[in-house]
């Protein structure tokens, strides 16, 4: 099973494209956020409509719903948010790039604080119209204690660096730096692929914001 939290605006192309691009399964649960408001709204009615009528007609068991999401609130609309992503069944898909500014802005803190209940993040350029996965990086992410050390040798040495590389430098065993590696890759701080015999370690996004975050 598949969710997917998507903004809308009056382009139902920027919700419709990403989710074509992944297929559509039975069981699938759409949620389009759109902005709490009391003026008749016959654009955004209409995208939405388009989104319904073309789901459906590819797969009719598609459950798709709204939700309306405070533009004046801007901590109940974040909670909101990440209320939905919380809920949200089976492989969350997060779509960015649709719907107003008030609601994009509340849906990229909730899924920032929550990139461990998120399968995956998509957004529609707005310059050249093509889909693309994003990875959100967890600013919540920390390094264990004891590989603090191993980390600092990976920014120093400027990635992607080989296992023997961090060896060499720090001059402990290889067995104790592939402890730490792996213990970062948990933490999403790095990653890591073997090219030959040789092992490549290389910062994630979430491991260059850590450390810019500790070194400010």
């Amino acid at each position: 099973m598949r969710s997917y939290i998507a903004p809308i605006g009056y382009d139902s192309t920027r919700v419709t494209r990403p989710i074509l691009s992944q297929g559509i399964e039975r069981n699938t649960h759409i949620d389009l956020l759109i902005p709490t408001t009391t003026t008749d709204d016959s654009r955004g009615t209409q995208a939405i409509n388009d989104v319904r009528r073309m789901i459906e007609q590819i797969e009719p068991s598609v459950d798709i719903e709204t939700t309306e999401i405070p533009h004046d609130d801007f901590e109940v609309a974040i909670q909101i948010c990440g209320t939905l992503i919380d809920a949200a069944n089976g492989e969350v898909v997060v779509i960015f790039g649709g719907g107003a500014r008030d609601i994009f802005l509340p849906l990229t803190v909730a899924a920032l604080s929550r990139t461990h209940h998120i399968h995956a993040s998509y957004q529609f350029s707005d310059i050249d119209g093509e889909v693309r996965e994003r990875t959100l990086p967890d600013l919540t992410a920390n390094a264990p204690t004891q590989t603090e050390p191993t980390l600092e040798t990976i920014v120093t040495l400027d990635t992607p660096v080989s296992l023997t590389e961090i060896t060499e430098t720090m001059d402990v065993s290889k067995s104790t730096i592939t402890r730490h590696v792996k213990l970062l890759e948990r933490q999403g701080l790095v990653t890591s692929e073997t090219h030959g015999k040789t092992k490549v370690v290389e910062l994630t996004t979430t491991g260059r914001i850590l450390i810019s975050r500790t070194r400010s």
